[in-house]
């Protein structure tokens, strides 16, 4: 509960500094901002806060009604032909009867102002001394009210403070703010986040869906968002250029329908690999929100670009006498889920095994296996795929494996093809014990490819 407690006060203004009036006029009269009615216990007349020093002015006096307020809730959320009510108590600390005037005011600096036809107030105009007397104020939303954050105070009494340059405002007094919304008919069906990898000359595409169950057609035109840079250091994105992104898209949604935002980024050959971030408005006009508010309505996207090396990975791996096979397991990586749409390639790799004394061997590929992961508590957005499971895909496994190898440090190249990161493991079955070593490499990492072993 917000208490705005309203003490009667006597002020001689020559004992006031003129800095500490200054400050308290700029608190007290802010637009749209309820001040608490504490603060507002002094009719400071304009001639007085001059600071002229007159003998009149150091000898005036002003005596104020004892009354305090306490209202429980002033703030309200209603939709146009909505109504709600909140009670506002009164204490009199008067020592006689005290008549109050209960009504609305509305300063004349608020933007969007509150209509009096908006609001009744009920309760006893007469508050015996000593006494507390409760007023119920019921706000009524007309059906065609604008959206908007509507505010104004419910005075008791016509008693008013006022400060240089600043409008007169009630002593005794409560604070109302109405937010008129309306529930939202224009909806981005798809993620506001599209994320994507692609490599360097290629193209993907994402799209993003948007529906109207509004009854009239909603304006759709989208663009790239023209933001300054606001990150510093390695770890942030590269700047987009802006030619690579591609936006295809109707003029308007029709009442009932859904439309289609399709966004193809296609980064340059020479682009240089890492991520890149951006945003896209998708300057969408819903009848049923605020014009000042498009954050709703703003698509983020975050793309990956790499580039297929040119020379193959290498790595090394220590074979014992003992050992019975050599394998090796590649599982393509993505860096995060992508919901943009790729060529549809599968990852695949060229490997060869070169023996301690030189000699090469292509190895072939003897085991693929594929995973995933169901999750019944799972949000639609952390799924690849939706329905009654929550699926995330787990990915391919593919494994090589050569019998019989030689003992001794052993080179291994591995050729990555459609694969923008992957993990390497090798297994060596031995007589007596089985030995793991692995590592991992990416082909849009900065960072140096580091081998463990375990």
């Amino acid at each position: 509960m917000r208490k705005e407690v309203l003490i009667a006060a006597l002020v001689v203004l020559s004992t006031l500094p003129v800095a500490a009036a200054h400050s308290q006029s700029n608190s007290l009269d802010a637009p749209n901002v309820d001040t608490g009615a504490a603060a507002q216990t002094t009719d400071v007349a304009s001639s007085s806060a001059s600071g002229s020093g007159s003998s009149a002015a150091d000898d005036a006096e002003w005596n104020y009604t004892k009354l305090y307020v306490d209202a429980d809730n002033g703030y309200l959320d209603l939709k146009p032909g909505e109504s709600e009510t909140f009670t506002v108590t009164v204490g009199n600390e008067e020592e006689s009867a005290v008549t109050v005037n209960p009504h609305l005011y509305v300063p004349p600096t608020t933007r969007d102002k509150l209509d009096e036809s908006w609001v009744e107030i009920d309760g006893e105009t007469e508050i015996a001394p000593g006494e507390e007397s409760e007023f119920t104020v019921t706000v009524s939303v007309p059906d065609d009210a604008e959206i908007a954050r509507y505010n104004g105070m419910i005075a008791f009494t016509d008693e008013r403070i006022t400060y240089p340059g600043r409008p007169p405002r009630p002593v005794h007094a409560a604070h109302v703010g109405v937010e008129v919304w309306k529930e939202p008919t224009v909806e981005i069906v798809s993620d506001n986040y599209v994320r994507g990898q692609v490599e360097a000359g290629d193209s993907v595409t994402s799209q993003i869906v948007v529906k109207n169950t509004g009854d009239s057609a909603v304006p759709l035109s989208p663009e790239l968002k023209r933001e300054r840079g606001h990150c510093a250091g390695s770890g942030c994105p590269l700047t987009l250029d802006p030619s690579w992104i591609d936006i295809d898209a109707p003029s308007e949604i029709a009442p009932g329908e859904t439309a289609t935002v399709t966004v193809t980024m296609s980064p340059a050959e020479d682009a240089e690999r890492g991520r890149y971030d951006t945003r896209i408005d998708l300057g969408l006009k819903d009848p049923a929100r605020a014009d000042d508010s498009s954050h709703w309505q703003e698509v983020d996207l975050n793309y990956v670009v790499w580039k297929q090396p040119s020379e193959p990975f290498e790595t090394t791996v220590d074979v014992s006498e003992r050992a019975d096979n050599l394998t090796l397991t590649l599982s393509p990586q993505s860096s995060y889920r992508s919901n943009a749409d790729s060529d549809g390639e599968s990852a695949s790799f060229d490997v060869e095994f070169v023996s301690p004394d030189g000699e090469t061997i292509e190895a072939e590929r003897v085991r693929v296996s594929d995973g995933g992961h169901v999750n019944l508590g799972r949000s639609r957005r952390g799924a690849t795929r939706d329905g009654e499971y929550a699926i995330r895909d787990g990915g391919s496994e593919y494994v090589y494996r050569l019998d019989d190898p030689e003992a001794g440090e052993w080179n291994v190249r591995i050729t990555p093809h459609n694969a923008i990161s992957f993990r390497y493991e090798f297994v060596r079955e031995e007589s007596s014990e089985s030995v793991t070593a692995g590592g991992a490499a990416t082909t849009n990492d900065s960072t140096a490819t580091s081998e463990s072993a375990a």
